[in-house]
């Protein structure tokens, strides 16, 4: 068993040469037509979005305005109207929990109206704390606080 050992060496000839030189990439567009095809891109673009999306999209503007035109009253009357009603409960809570105090009258303080210059059918506004007297706190600690608190 005669083994020989072959040497690994290099190819005959030699290696190639190492390329240590740069390679600069090959420039397709320079500054000048870089520029004009981006102008003109933009341009073509904000013609189509103008010409064909924007009226689109003005006209969905104008019907979502007209419909919050449309039942604007009608969210504002069923607030006045949930305002009124829980007024009106407050008063009948009142009512119930004096029931047993002697010459208690609903609205006047000590037999007598709290605003003398007041029609007695004017309606006048509670103040915030009167208006959550029945309330969680939390509830009457965020309306008293909503003006400083921004989303």
């Amino acid at each position: 068993m005669d083994a020989t050992i072959k040497q690994d060496l290099p190819p005959e000839g030699g290696y190639q040469k190492i390329q240590y030189a740069r390679n600069p990439a090959k420039t397709y567009f320079r500054g000048g037509r870089l520029l004009a095809g981006f102008i003109l891109f933009n341009g073509c673009t904000t013609y189509y979005y103008f010409n064909h999306c924007y009226p689109k999209v003005l006209h969905e503007m104008v019907e979502k305005n007209g419909a919050r035109l449309a039942t604007l009253p009608l969210l504002m009357a069923e607030r006045d109207r949930a305002y009124l009603k829980h007024c009106r409960a407050i008063r009948d809570e009142e009512e119930k929990l004096m029931a047993n105090v002697p010459n208690w009258e609903v609205g006047k303080w000590k037999g007598e109206q709290i605003y003398k210059t007041l029609d007695r059918n004017d309606f006048n506004d509670p103040i915030l704390c009167e208006y959550y007297v029945h309330a969680p706190y939390m509830d009457f600690w965020k309306k008293a606080h909503e003006a400083q608190i921004q989303v």
